[in-house]
């Protein structure tokens, strides 16, 4: 995929969410999805680490870099496991608003990237700093499934 077939996919990603959450009732966001997750938190997983790439890459151009520096997966991990009590605490009627709202952030920055800098991000195996999409993916598969509306 190039660079800026990446923008459009990015963007599908997110139309697909939008179509998703426009049709979660309360209850829908409260089904378990295993391992103490909700729809909710699912929801609001995404929303985070949308929100926190497009800070990464707002840090960056603040402070001259053509890329965020590499964050390893255990960060990911840590990150997940320290924000779940949050995640669940949050008000499930406000969480698809903040996920989609954080969707769109992202998309936009990587959009006014350049073709270099997405490259050089993909390069260094930070693809998800670029790539929304597989996350995206993985989480709307989960709940549609969980859901029964795969």
């Amino acid at each position: 995929m190039s660079e800026r077939e990446l923008d459009g996919a990015n963007a599908e990603a997110t139309a697909d969410l939008a179509d998703l959450v426009a049709t979660l009732s309360d209850a829908d966001l409260a089904a378990d999805l295993g391992d103490g997750w909700t729809v909710a938190m699912a929801l609001a997983h995404l929303a985070y680490w949308d929100s926190f790439h497009a800070a990464r890459w707002r840090h960056a151009a603040e402070n001259g870099l053509d890329r965020p520096p590499f964050a390893s997966n255990d960060v990911t991990s840590r990150s997940n496991e320290a924000l779940e009590a949050t995640w669940r605490a949050l008000p499930v009627a406000a969480v698809p608003a903040l996920c989609l709202e954080a969707a769109a952030a992202i998309d936009t920055v990587v959009a006014s990237l350049s073709d270099a800098q997405v490259a050089a991000a993909i390069a260094d195996g930070s693809e998800s700093l670029v790539n929304r999409v597989p996350h995206r993916r993985d989480h709307i598969d989960q709940v549609t499934r969980v859901l029964g509306r795969a």
